[in-house]
């Protein structure tokens, strides 16, 4: 039996217990900072998040970390990126040498550092390792295809996949998380222009340019240029983009009508990543000296410092 303490209930930590529940010998505990979330699990054996899903009955939640994380052997970490950091500070006197999985995608707002970084300061005896790609929890939920990318332990494999969840090794864990990150950002500078009625050849360029400016600033952390064309860079970046389940896309219609950040993060009901890591990503562009239009514009809009007008002719005449 191995035991599998999830921390986060949102819909992505709720998708993964559903993978994992998949092999009988995995007993899965959720962690949940609402009670509200936590007694539907453990009551209905539903998600607040995910109307089509059923966990099964014998995953458990709780609200407090000592009884999710006693006994455990991997922990993974599934909350909103700017959480990551508080939340392994949280959690450090009931960790001993688990393996850490870090599924949150993001960098730190304020240091602007990859996630395995953050807990490795906070948490240097465990081994961490990273899963990110192309996954939307509603479609994991409904047994669609999906693929990722692991960086970190082999035994990672092993206790995910099934028959329709897979993953495939890649050692660049910089590159896999910087494509897990700013995806979001270049999501929204999609859902802009879908909102304001552009089609697939805007779109294309505004995923083609976004795709430049990650792999730029990745370089620069250090990642490999080929993780980029890769499930976590590129095709994570196609799934955010132009699919109807991102939050992050759906973020930019909104923004397209009109609607301020608050406003937006309100009406969604969940965190926006790219909202969080707009900050981070000019700060990294300005930092390593880079000339990155769509991410200097979207910084702009959001800051208030452009219109939505402003925006659009200053991303297409480049």
């Amino acid at each position: 039996m191995k035991n599998i303490a999830i921390i986060g209930s949102g819909s992505f930590g709720c998708a993964l217990a559903y993978v994992l529940s998949k092999k009988k010998d995995n007993n899965i505990k959720i962690w949940s900072y609402k009670k509200e979330e936590c007694d539907l699990i453990n009551n209905e054996h539903k998600s607040m998040y995910l109307k089509d899903l059923f966990l099964d009955k014998n995953i458990k939640c709780y609200t407090n970390y000592e009884e999710t994380l006693i006994d455990s052997e991997y922990i993974v970490i599934a909350t909103p990126s700017k959480v990551v950091r508080q939340t392994c500070i949280d959690i450090k006197k009931y960790v001993t040498n688990q393996q850490i999985i870090i599924s949150s995608k993001g960098l730190e707002e304020k240091t602007n550092k990859i996630l395995s970084d953050v807990v490795k300061e906070e948490l240097p005896k465990c081994e961490i390792s990273v899963i990110s790609g192309p996954s939307h929890a509603n479609q994991i939920i409904n047994d669609m295809i999906t693929v990722i990318e692991y960086s970190g332990n082999k035994k990672i494999k092993e206790l995910f996949e099934t028959d329709n969840f897979k993953l495939e090794n890649n050692e660049d864990i910089i590159g896999i998380q910087i494509g897990g990150a700013l995806k979001n950002v270049v999501s929204i500078a999609s859902g802009i222009f879908e909102g304001l009625g552009y089609d697939t050849n805007t779109l294309s360029f505004i995923i083609t340019k976004g795709l430049n400016e990650i792999k730029e600033i990745g370089i620069k952390l250090g990642a490999k240029e080929s993780t980029f064309y890769n499930l976590s860079g590129l095709g994570d970046l196609l799934t955010t983009s132009i699919g109807n389940d991102s939050r992050n896309k759906r973020a930019g219609i909104l923004l397209s009508k009109g609607k301020k950040k608050d406003e937006i993060t309100k009406e969604i009901g969940m965190v926006i990543e790219g909202f969080d890591n707009i900050d981070s990503s000019y700060n990294l562009m300005i930092k390593y000296n880079l000339d990155l239009n769509l991410i200097k514009n979207l910084y702009n809009l959001l800051n208030d410092y452009i219109d939505i007008n402003e925006f659009v002719n200053n991303i297409k005449n480049v």
